[in-house]
């Protein structure tokens, strides 16, 4: 299959979250009906369900323990019976089976004051930088896909548009660049959105924080960047940096809802600590594609670098294709940037859009009202007979 632009046979994918079970009261409410779930660590020895008669076409079993001959008769029924991973010494040093995204006390968990390597997301991390087994690859793929169930049923339940924010991971709290971003993500938050990140340090953490005070006064926001400026940067003052924002999260507790979706592939980038909700995975393509994918309300780009540059990309391929059954709006924020600074990504992008009919759904804007009111203005466009498909050729 390759993508051309041209042809009649449109591919898209359906974004669908897979139900999950992980208790035995849900699981016996629910049967004989299993056809399809993903059932969780459950002890299932003594439960009364007669699994001879339920459907269970398509169902996975994890982690599960059964009666007897129970495992055999749920297989011949036609699930999958995925074992339990060793939680020892001898495993992966994390749940391969979760059912949700991680919270942020779960990634702190272990914590030392002033050593940011003693947490769970480190210790994770530093597992990355040595030479994996196969049983550690198999657990890591097992991982992802089960964060990319979990971030599904997280836009679910969200049900309001999402909008990712892109921008520079090396940006200083100190910059106004920081300053504007967390702005635009409180005005974002308040209006009704679902600010997405990539989940790291910089603009990401900008956007995330800006996020989380839309529930505090105006003045608040002020406040907590003041808090950070003292420690700028990660990578001068790991200890610092991370003290300041765990310092600002004691004093405004409860914040807004907001997603991050960063990678261990940069071991040493810690997640912000300001995302509610945090999709976290071992491979950074699948993360990278989710992350656009789900921001159906739309995408919008801050300056940044190389990896701005690759996200712009891969966004613009996904609208070209309509791959997940919309096209959303690709939002520049900087005309000094786009247009003067780094024309060549903006004219690319404008080029593909044109070509593609979806050329009103690229805009460049300077404020944040600006681009509350293009979001708005624009909104996710579901596909038509006019959208260019997928040819198999």
């Amino acid at each position: 299959m390759e993508p051309t632009g041209q042809g009649t046979t449109t591919v898209r994918h359906r974004m669908q979250s897979p139900p999950v079970i992980t208790s035995t009261a849900t699981l016996r409410a629910q049967a004989p009906d299993l056809a399809g779930t993903w059932i969780v660590g459950l002890d299932l020895r003594g439960i009364p369900i007669d699994w001879a008669g339920c459907a269970l076409a398509g169902a996975g079993f994890a982690a599960c323990m059964f009666a007897g001959g129970d495992e055999t008769t749920v297989v011949a029924r036609g699930a999958t019976v995925l074992p339990a991973f060793h939680s020892g010494s001898g495993g992966p040093g994390f749940d391969p089976y979760r059912t949700a995204l991680y919270a942020n006390d779960e990634l702190m968990a272990g914590y030392v004051d002033g050593r940011p390597e003693t947490t769970f997301d480190a210790r994770v991390g530093a597992r990355t930088l040595k030479r994996p087994s196969t049983l550690e690859l198999v657990a890591r793929g097992i991982h992802d896909a089960c964060i990319e169930a979990a971030l599904l049923r997280f836009v679910d339940d969200v049900a309001a548009p999402v909008v990712g924010l892109m921008g520079s991971h090396t940006t200083s709290r100190t910059d106004t660049a920081y300053r504007a971003t967390a702005e635009l993500a409180r005005d974002l938050t308040t209006a009704g959105f679902v600010v997405a990140t990539g989940g790291g340090p910089g603009l990401m953490e900008a956007a995330n924080l800006g996020a989380w005070m839309a529930r505090h006064p105006p003045a608040d926001l002020d406040t907590a960047i003041g808090m950070l400026a003292p420690a700028p940067d990660y990578e001068t003052d790991p200890p610092g940096f991370l003290e300041a924002a765990l310092a600002v999260r004691a004093q405004f507790p409860d914040g807004a809802t907001s997603l991050g979706v960063p990678t261990w592939v940069y071991v040493h980038e810690p997640p912000n600590q300001f995302g509610t909700h945090i999709a976290k995975y071992f491979e950074n393509s699948i993360r990278e594609n989710g992350l656009l994918a789900i921001a159906r309300g739309g995408v919008v780009f801050t300056p940044g670098g190389s990896g701005t540059a690759q996200e712009i990309f891969t966004d613009a391929a996904q609208n070209d294709y309509t791959l997940y059954d919309v096209r959303s709006p690709m939002i520049f924020l900087g005309t000094e940037h786009y247009e003067r600074e780094r024309p060549g990504l903006l004219g690319a992008v404008q080029d593909i859009a044109a070509h593609g009919g979806w050329g009103h759904l690229v805009r460049v804007v300077d404020t944040a009202d600006a681009v509350v009111e293009a979001l708005r203005d624009l909104g996710p466009v579901p596909p038509t007979d006019a959208v260019p498909p997928l040819q198999r050729r």
